[in-house]
């Protein structure tokens, strides 16, 4: 329990027969978590279009300036086709959704990701909640794509990085300097490998947010901790997409550095297949930082390790399954092994001089793409 200093007067009548100083008495400061309560409704989010040919921009929207924003809640929705035949691409329904960014109200980016099927990623592995719930094929709010090509999805647009004491919930409370949300709709046959036969869906986007209350400074003449624990603290998702790969031994070096790490994760495409680029995934991989190996992963070792942390298992890209062409290297299992809600204890520093790199022997030719999501701490977080 928190806990600050509040002197003591007693107006120099203490009991002691000296008289000595009275010590200072700790009060008891509510956390935050307790003294907030959470809050949840419309993101000023809801735009449609008819998927065509080209790629349509959606916009810049404004999110609704109110308490500590923890997360939006992104509800895709594709009706109206119609017809007989549709097939999704590997990476669909997810990638309908391109050049996703969530921004600062300085224009400084948070959510930065080129598609919807990193951001889907994001919450499969990001550790937001408890494994059971995290992959979205498992939500109720989840529809496999139809013949006529319709389909539906919810995905967290992450910001807050724990329910257990909100930290990186972030203030927003200035209506005149919002946060902004942006995201471009992909070209039909970026969804498609085969399209409905008669109509293309329209495809709707919406937004919830979901922030912490500004507590009352006191509630029943008791302390309140105002804002969340290392207010300003601030987790970034972002991605270096379009890595070369060639046919033998890479080294690949991660450009995103200067944070304190807590998830990597790795998507490798051969002949643009993610379930190719799974078969000639190497079978031992290095990770090295400042040309230190700190992780030696034998391939069937490392998705052990991923089972381990998820409980995901079973046939790649199906629901509570692992992921084609996927790898993660995460630092944020030490409360119960599982990801998430974590103590902060095994985020990784890096400066920007620091060198990481994965290495290793690939069987073909390929592209990868890396995933980060990296913290900037403005206080103490460790608890």
């Amino acid at each position: 329990m928190l806990v600050q200093s509040k002197p003591v007067n007693n107006g120099g009548n203490n009991s002691d027969p000296n008289n000595a100083p009275t010590t200072d008495a700790p009060a008891v400061v509510v956390p935050f978590v307790r003294a907030s309560d959470e809050n949840l409704q419309p993101g000023n989010i809801d735009v449609q279009r008819l998927l065509i040919a080209g790629a349509q921009d959606l916009g810049v929207m404004d999110l609704p300036a109110y308490g500590y924003v923890s997360h939006l809640y992104c509800l895709v929705t594709g009706t109206l086709g119609s017809g007989t035949g549709a097939v999704l691409t590997e990476d669909g329904p997810w990638n309908v959704l391109q050049n996703i960014a969530l921004t600062e109200p300085n224009g400084a980016y948070i959510v930065q990701f080129t598609n919807g099927y990193e951001m889907y990623l994001a919450n499969k592995y990001g550790g937001y909640v408890n494994p059971v719930s995290s992959d979205p094929e498992r939500s109720p709010a989840w529809s496999t794509v139809t013949a006529a090509g319709n389909f539906q999805f919810l995905l967290r647009i992450p910001v807050a990085l724990s329910g257990r004491d909100a930290v990186g919930a972030l203030a927003n409370q200035d209506s005149a300097g919002q946060f902004k949300f942006r995201a471009t709709l992909a070209p039909s046959a970026t969804l498609f490998g085969t399209p409905p036969s008669v109509t293309l869906p329209t495809v709707r986007v919406r937004a919830w947010l979901a922030a912490w209350d500004q507590p009352e400074p006191t509630s029943a003449g008791v302390g309140n901790q105002v804002e969340p624990p290392a207010n300003g603290t601030t987790s970034f998702w972002s991605v270096q997409a379009g890595i070369t790969v060639n046919s033998g031994e890479n080294t690949i070096e991660l450009k995103r550095k200067g944070n304190y790490l807590r998830q990597i994760i790795l998507v490798f495409r051969s002949s643009s297949s993610r379930a190719t680029g799974e078969t000639n995934f190497p079978a031992e991989t290095r990770f090295l930082r400042d040309s230190f190996p700190a992780r030696y992963f034998n391939n069937d070792v490392w998705k052990h390790i991923m089972f381990e942390r998820t409980g995901y298992t079973g046939t790649g890209d199906t629901a509570g399954g692992p992921e084609n062409g996927v790898r993660f290297l995460d630092y944020m299992h030490e409360e119960n092994g599982a990801l998430g809600y974590e103590n902060r204890d095994l985020w990784q520093p890096t400066r920007g001089s620091t060198r990481l790199e994965f290495a290793g022997n690939f069987t073909a030719a390929g592209t990868l793409t890396v995933i980060t999501n990296d913290v900037a701490i403005a206080q103490n977080v460790f608890v």
